[in-house]
Parts: C-alpha cells; sequence; structure tokens
C-alpha cells in the first residue's frame, strides 16, 4: 500500500502525463517547505548567539558545559513561543501560493545540539558522555514536536527534517543518536515526513526508512539507483542532481548528470527528480530549467 506523498506523486503524473520535479530551490516545484534554522531553535531555547564573521553566526561557547546546565535548562522549561508562532506565520502565507505541497520544518535534533556544543566536541561526547547527548538530543525532540503539531494545526501538508551532521555516523550511531528521535517527531502527528541526510547514506537508508519517513532526499554523494532499489515502493526517493554541475556546469553536463540519474531510477513509481541538496547561489536560471524539460 502506497504511502501518501508516493500515492500523491504516482496520482500527480498520470494527471499531467509527465514526471514530478521538485528542486530544493527558490522557484517552481512541487513540494515547498520551511525549515527553521538551528540557530534559529537554539536563540527560542534561550542560547546566545555571537558574530564569527561578518557572514558566519554561531551559538557562544561555554553555555552548556556541564550535566547541571542540561539539567538547569530542562528543568526551567523556557522556550520562545514567537519562534513557532513566526513559522506557523509563514507556513500560512506560503500555502496561500504553493501550486502544489506546502509544509513545515526544522534542523533535526542532532544538528541543533551539534550547534550548541559544537560539532567536534559533540563528536567526541557520542563516545565519552553519550547519554548527555542522548538526554539533550530528547529534550530538543519534544520541543520539535510542538512544532510539527502546531504546523499541522496551520495546516502543513508535510514535515521536512534536515539532519546534515547523521551521515557522519555509523549507521547504528545514527539511529541511537538522531534516528529514534526523528521517528517520534513523525509520529507526533499524521503528516508525512520528508527527510534530508547530506553525504553518503547508502549504508544509512534502512534505518532512515525506520524513522517513518516517506520521502528521502537523497545527496548527490549517494548512488541513488542502488538506494531506491533498497526502499519498498511506498517510500519516495528524491534527488539527486549535483548542485555543483547545476552552478558551473554546462547545459550539456547538467543534462547529462539529468539523464544518468533519470535512467538509474527509470520504471520507479516512487522517484522524484530533484537536487541533491539546496542549489549554489548563482545557479544559472537555464541550468535549472532543463530539470523540468528533460524527457
Amino acid at each position: 500500500m502506497a504511502g501518501k506523498i508516493a500515492d500523491y506523486v504516482m496520482k500527480k503524473e498520470k494527471q499531467q502525463g509527465k514526471r514530478v520535479v521538485s528542486p530544493i530551490w527558490e522557484g517552481e516545484k512541487e513540494f515547498d517547505f520551511l525549515c527553521m534554522g538551528h540557530l534559529e531553535m537554539a536563540k527560542a531555547m534561550g542560547f546566545e548567539l555571537q558574530k564569527i564573521t561578518p557572514v558566519l553566526t554561531a551559538v557562544s561557547e561555554g553555555q552548556m558545559e556541564t550535566a547541571d546546565q542540561l539539567d538547569r535548562l530542562i528543568e526551567s522549561g523556557f522556550f520562545d513561543e514567537s519562534y513557532f508562532e513566526r513559522e506557523a506565520t509563514l507556513l500560512y502565507r506560503q500555502k496561500e501560493h504553493t501550486k502544489g505541497l506546502a509544509g513545515g520544518g526544522c534542523f533535526g535534533p542532532l544538528t541543533v545540539v551539534s550547534g550548541i556544543l559544537g560539532a567536534e566536541r559533540m563528536l567526541k561526547m557520542l563516545v565519552r558522555a553519550p547519554e548527555f547527548v542522548e538526554k539533550f538530543v530528547s529534550y530538543v525532540t519534544e520541543r520539535m514536536e510542538e512544532l510539527a503539531e502546531l504546523e499541522k494545526e496551520t495546516g502543513s501538508d508535510f514535515f521536512w527534517i534536515a539532519e546534515p551532521l547523521a551521515s557522519l555516523l555509523s549507521p547504528k550511531k545514527f539511529w541511537q543518536f538522531s534516528g529514534q528521535y526523528l521517528r517520534k517527531i513523525y509520529e507526533k502527528t499524521d503528516m508525512p515526513g520528508f527527510l534530508h541526510v547530506c553525504g553518503k547514506t547508502l549504508k544509512h537508508t534502512p534505518y532512515m526508512v525506520q524513522t517513518g519517513a516517506e520521502v528521502l532526499s537523497i545527496d548527490s554523494t549517494t548512488d541513488i539507483g542502488s538506494c531506491i532499489r533498497l526502499v519498498d515502493e511506498q517510500i519516495v526517493i528524491m534527488g539527486n542532481v549535483s548542485p555543483a554541475v547545476l552552478r558551473y556546469g554546462t547545459q550539456y553536463e547538467v543534462m547529462e548528470e539529468v539523464r544518468r540519474i533519470i535512467d538509474v531510477c527509470r520504471g520507479f513509481p516512487n522517484f522524484v527528480l530533484s537536487t541533491g541538496c539546496s542549489i549554489m547561489e548563482g545557479t544559472p536560471k537555464e541550468n535549472m530549467q532543463l530539470l523540468f524539460e528533460y524527457e
């Protein structure tokens, strides 16, 4: 039995007589979504930010060093709900202008925790203090469940989660520190889940499916032909044209990239042509248009 999004894709393609295309960019796409940033989530929990460079902002160091600090954060229950209310307002406005499906979303709990602790420190703590990391991830997950519920009430068609750091972990560690918590977020509502993980995730695919996500957005570094053969047709595989090729490649090179991906996924009704990640600034619109024109 097909999932909601797989069923939507199959019906849409039959109706319009061509494949569904949904790049991750600000232009035309089938699935339009919001993704609340990890820094916004940190600010809502009361963490202070600092400018590292004119274009780079990060959570100030030293705000979450000990188990006592984490306990105080959890016991205080502090959270600035205005950040969620702002996301709901943006989603409401977005739905008024979206031709396809519109969804809310956010960066995943492991990514938020990493942004607060620092990526290098957090990776070390996965070994030295795993209970601390899991407790922190669990707390952030509860907040994201609240966001998912609010956006469902606002009319969200799906919930998008980007967990870019997850591929740095082994598949089993991914499930321990991220996957099982993503599942809780998706289970909180009956909205279909979209999951994007950067990097090579072929070996992570079975665990990504276990999160309950109906759509897996695949990075351009992953073999999408092998990936789509690992899942049932109820799971949509979305990807994975290289943003680098789109930005710097010739039109011929872009066409070859698109052709290769379509060829390895041909015959799979649960395939959606997309980019492997967000497109780069300065990507020619002419190159992007080729995704919609290639047959």
